[in-house]
């Protein structure tokens, strides 16, 4: 995979001879591609990818989103499925049977990345601090934006907080009701 990827892929154990690791590598590249394909041309981007269990019976797993406020839904998981299925069925990438999961990534899920920061944009979100800042550990507002040493949270309609990404303890998207 290119460094810099969006993908990862951790539900992947290379063990056994070379020769088996060597045809994961393959088989993975060629899902990165094609998943990336399908999921982008819907407008959605791919947040994970594994692919578990042997090669008799496999489970291909997306976490798929979309940037901004919006987030996916129901319907976006059964667009992506059925076109990712259609395709893995016409060419054949996987040959015996497995099964396919497609899922938004939670609201649970830690952001970390840069791709999780620009995809959270526009969200509601809860930061907890290593160390207080302004008196606070815990911040709650909209993501507004981040660069390579902090993020900007909108507290409220005047406020705007650049909080120092060294210091962050934890940063989820917020649930809303």
């Amino acid at each position: 995979m290119s460094q810099g990827s969006p993908f990862l892929l951790p539900g992947i154990r290379l063990g056994g001879p070379r020769v088996n690791q060597s045809r994961h590598v393959i088989l993975l590249e060629e899902l990165e591609r094609l998943v990336a394909k399908v999921v982008g041309d819907v407008g959605l981007e791919l947040v994970e990818l594994t692919l578990r269990g042997s090669s008799k019976k496999r489970v291909l797993r997306l976490d798929i989103d979309r940037a901004g406020p919006a987030g996916i839904g129901l319907e976006d998981c059964q667009l992506v499925s059925g076109r990712l299925g259609a395709a893995l069925e016409e060419i054949g990438l996987i040959q015996n049977s497995y099964v396919l999961e497609v899922s938004s990534p939670g609201i649970d899920r830690p952001i970390r990345t840069d791709d999780d920061i620009r995809r959270n944009a526009g969200r509601r979100v809860q930061i907890e601090m290593i160390e207080p800042i302004e008196g606070r550990k815990v911040f709650a507002g909209v993501l507004v934006r981040g660069e390579a040493d902090w993020l900007e949270l909108r507290i409220d309609d005047e406020k705007t907080l650049k909080i120092p990404r060294d210091r962050i303890q934890t940063a989820r998207q917020e649930a809303s009701c």
